[in-house]
C-alpha cells in the first residue's frame, strides 16, 4: 500500500504514505499479513525437452488462468548410452531425445527471460530436471540389460547463466575439468604407455606385435580421458547417494535450489528399446543425503512422506537436535508435459509463496527460506490457507512459514482456511507437532482456529506444520513453522540486573533493627522488659515455613535478678487474637490479580536482589494495592497484598482476575 502512494504523481502522495504507516503501527498485523501469497506452478516442461508447448505458450495460458509465476522444469540431458568395455565411451549406443543442454542452455535462458519482459502479469523462473546417474546390470546377449534409476530426479532452480547448466556433474554430458584431479594419474600412466608402443613402431621393433599394442593404448588413453561430466561410472554398479549428493552440492556452490522429485513415483520395469529402465521409491534418500532444499511434498497423488513420523518428519527432527545445518522444505510440483495427455493439466498443482512483492528474487527468496505450502486442487475452487501463524501470547510474537518464534509461554497455533471460491466444503486438519499428531479436526470451511499447545513441554526446540484435506485431489501441506523457547518468567526476573536506583521502601511493610548480641560477660544481666514493637504485623501460617530465623546464643548469667513474672496470658487469648489477626477483610473484585505462572516469588522490593516471602503458584489471587516506576522489560513492579501482608511482584506474570470488571489504575 505505501509502495502503491509513492508510486502516484500526486502531493499528498508522502502523506498517505505517513498514514497508513501509522496505521500499521496503530494496528499490528499477523506476520503472515505482511506477506503477498503468489500462485505458482513449478516443474512445468516445454517443447525444450518432452513437453508439448512452447515457453511463450505456457506463459501466456498461464496468464489467462491467473497463475502469478511459472518456474520451468525442462530435462537438463535427456540421454541414455550404453557401450562395449573396455572401450564404452567410444564405441557406444546412444539415445538422445531433446533437452536443454542438446538445444542450448543459452537458448533456453534467452527465451524465458525474453517472455518473462513480455508477459506482465505471470513471472516465469527458469529451472531443470536432472537424472545425475544410473547405472548398467545385464546384458544384451542374456536380453536382461537394464538401467537403474533412470527416472531417480532432481530438480535445479536458480541457476542463471548458461555455463552454470552446462557444467552440471551428468552422465554423458559435456567436458569439464572439474574432475580431472582424480583421473589425470591413471590418464598420465596410459599416455605414457601410448607413447612409448609408438616410438617402437616408430623404431621398427616387431610391429606386428607393437601396431596391435600401440592402438590399443591409443584407444585405452582415449577412452578413459580425465575431462569428464561427472566423476561416477555407470558400468561399476550401484554408487548409493554420492553421485546425487554431488549434484546437490554443485547447485550449492553457484547458489541454487535443488529439490528430491517424484520420490514415489516408481516405473518399476519399463521397456526401453532393447533395454529396460527401472526405478523404485527413493524416500529414504531424504534421510541420506543433506544440504538440500526440499522435496516434492504434494503430487498428483497424497505423498506418504508428508505423514505423520514419516522421513520428512525425521529430517526435521535431525535439524532440530543440530545433526542437519537447514531444514528442508515441501514444493508442489506440477510435474507438466502436455494438456489432457495421461491426466496432465496445467495449475493442478500449485505452490503458494509468501512475498513482499511480485518478482523473480522475491520468490526465490522465499522458496529458500520455505514460505511455502502446497495444494492439490481438482478444480479452480483450490483451498487457500489464507493465515497459519504461531503466537507467543505473551510477548504477541509471532512466526510463519518457514520462521522460527522465540517463545516464552505455549505456543498458540492460528490458522485460517478456506476455499477460494467458497461453498460447502468439509475438511479435516491436522496439526503436527515434532513428527507426532497433536490436532485433528473434521470442520466445515470456511474456518478459523486458535490452538494453545499447553501439552508441549518447552524443554526443547519444536516445530508445527499443518495438512489440510477434503479428499485425495483436494489437499494442502504446508511448510513448518519452528518455536524455540527462552527462559520462563521467573527465571527472567531472576536475571535482572541489581538496580541502582535509591528504593524507597513500602510503607506498609516496617522490619524492625535487630541489635547483633554482644559477647557474654560475667556480670548479672537483668533480661530487658519484652516491648511490643509499633507497626510489627502477625506472619501468615503459611509464610512461616519458608523464613529461616537465625539462630541466636543466649548467654546464661549466673544469679541473675529477675523481676516478678507477669501473669501468662491464657493460650485460647493468644489463638483468638492470631486467627482474628490473620482473617483477610473483605477484598474488592476489581483489584484481584491472577498468578499466569506457577513458581512466581513474592518479594520484599521491586527487584530479585530483594529477598523472597513466598512462591505462588499458577492462579493464585492477589490483590493490587498501587504500580511502583521500576520497569523491567517495558513492565512494572507492582505493590500488593498477600493476607495481611504487602509484598512486590513483577507485573509480567500477573493479569487481571476479572478483567470485566476491572478499572484502569
Amino acid at each position: 500500500m505505501i509502495l502503491f502512494c509513492l508510486s502516484k504523481n500526486s502531493k499528498f502522495s508522502i502523506w498517505n504514505a505517513f498514514f497508513v504507516f501509522g496505521l500499521c503501527i496503530g494496528f499490528p498485523f499477523p506476520s503472515s499479513a505482511l506477506y503477498l501469497q503468489l500462485d505458482t506452478i513449478a516443474d512445468v516442461k516445454t517443447n525444450f525437452s518432452d513437453g508439448c508447448a512452447s515457453i511463450k505458450d505456457i506463459g501466456n495460458q498461464s496468464e489467462r488462468l491467473g497463475i502469478d509465476a511459472v518456474i520451468f522444469g525442462d530435462y537438463a540431458r535427456n540421454s541414455i548410452e550404453f557401450g562395449v568395455k573396455p572401450f564404452e565411451r567410444i564405441f557406444k549406443n546412444t539415445t538422445e531425445g531433446p533437452s536443454v543442454l542438446e538445444r542450448g542452455a543459452s537458448g533456453f535462458i534467452s527465451e524465458i527471460n525474453d517472455n518473462d519482459r513480455q508477459i506482465k502479469k505471470t513471472l516465469l523462473i527458469p529451472g531443470v530436471e536432472t537424472a545425475p546417474f544410473y547405472y548398467w546390470s545385464g546384458s544384451n546377449f542374456d536380453k536382461n540389460l537394464t538401467a537403474h534409476n533412470w527416472d531417480k530426479h532432481l530438480l535445479i532452480v536458480g541457476m542463471r547463466n548458461a555455463s552454470e547448466y552446462e557444467q552440471l556433474p551428468l552422465p554423458n554430458s559435456n567436458l569439464s575439468l572439474n574432475y580431472t584431479e582424480p583421473l589425470l594419474n591413471q590418464f598420465i600412466l596410459l599416455g605414457f604407455l601410448c607413447m612409448m608402443s609408438m616410438g617402437a613402431v616408430y623404431k621398427g621393433y616387431a610391429r606386428v606385435i607393437t601396431v596391435p599394442m600401440m592402438v590399443l593404448f591409443i584407444l585405452l588413453t582415449i577412452n578413459n580421458h580425465p575431462f569428464r561430466s561427472t566423476p561416477f561410472n555407470t558400468y561399476n554398479g550401484d554408487q548409493g547417494v554420492k553421485p546425487y549428493q554431488n549434484l546437490i552440492d554443485y547447485a550449492n556452490s553457484k547458489g541454487a535450489l535443488v529439490f528430491w522429485n517424484h520420490m514415489e513415483n516408481s516405473s518399476g520395469i519399463r521397456q526401453y528399446g532393447s533395454a529396460n529402465l527401472s526405478t523404485f521409491p527413493y524416500p529414504n534418500d531424504l534421510l541420506k543425503t543433506k544440504n538440500y532444499t526440499g522435496f516434492q511434498v504434494v503430487g498428483d497423488n497424497p505423498i506418504q512422506q508428508a505423514e505423520a513420523g514419516q522421513q520428512w518428519d525425521k529430517v526435521l527432527m535431525e535439524y532440530l537436535r543440530g545433526q542437519r545445518d537447514q531444514p528442508v522444505w515441501g514444493y508442489g510440483s506440477n510435474d507438466y508435459l502436455c494438456e489432457d495427455r495421461n491426466g496432465d493439466k496445467l495449475g493442478s498443482v500449485r505452490t503458494i509463496f509468501l512475498v513482499r512483492e511480485k518478482n523473480r528474487d522475491a520468490l526465490l527468496n522465499a522458496m529458500r527460506k520455505g514460505r511455502m505450502y502446497a495444494v492439490r486442487q481438482a478444480d479452480d475452487n483450490r483451498l487457500s490457507l489464507d493465515e497459519f501463524i504461531v503466537e507467543d501470547q505473551k510477548t504477541g510474537k509471532q512466526a510463519t512459514l518457514g520462521e522460527e518464534l522465540n517463545a516464552t509461554d505455549f505456543p498458540a497455533v492460528k490458522i485460517k482456511l478456506r476455499s477460494v471460491k467458497g461453498g460447502n466444503k468439509t475438511a479435516q486438519i491436522q496439526i503436527i507437532r515434532n513428527g507426532v499428531l497433536a490436532k485433528q479436526e473434521t470442520v466445515s470451511l470456511p474456518y478459523e482456529l486458535t490452538w494453545r499447545d499447553v501439552n508441549n513441554s518447552k524443554e526443547e526446540k519444536a516445530y508445527y506444520r499443518v495438512k489440510a484435506s477434503v479428499n485425495s485431489m483436494d489437499h494442502l501441506v504446508s511448510n513448518p513453522i519452528f518455536v524455540k523457547f527462552s527462559i520462563s518468567s521467573d527465571e527472567m526476573l531472576a536475571s535482572l540486573p541489581v538496580s541502582t536506583e535509591q528504593l524507597a521502601p513500602s510503607p506498609d511493610i516496617r522490619i524492625p533493627d535487630i541489635p547483633k548480641p554482644s559477647p557474654p560477660q560475667n556480670i548479672p544481666i537483668e533480661p530487658p522488659a519484652m516491648q511490643e514493637i509499633s507497626g510489627a504485623k502477625t506472619i501468615d501460617k503459611t509464610e512461616v515455613s519458608s523464613i529461616t530465623m537465625p539462630e541466636i546464643s543466649v548467654p546464661i548469667p549466673k544469679q541473675p535478678v529477675v523481676n516478678p513474672p507477669e501473669p501468662p496470658i491464657p493460650a485460647a487469648q493468644i489463638m483468638a487474637k492470631n486467627s482474628s489477626e490473620m482473617e483477610r477483610s473483605p477484598v474488592n473484585a476489581e483489584k484481584l490479580l491472577k498468578v499466569v505462572v506457577d513458581g512466581v516469588a513474592l518479594r520484599k522490593g521491586p527487584g530479585t536482589v530483594f529477598p523472597k516471602i513466598t512462591n505462588l503458584n499458577k492462579g493464585a489471587e492477589i490483590e493490587f494495592v498501587r504500580r511502583t516506576n521500576i520497569e523491567f522489560n517495558n513492565k512494572n513492579w507492582l505493590v500488593v497484598k498477600r493476607g495481611n501482608r504487602s509484598a512486590y511482584i513483577w507485573e509480567g506474570v500477573v493479569e487481571w482476575a476479572y478483567p470485566s470488571k476491572n478499572v484502569k489504575k
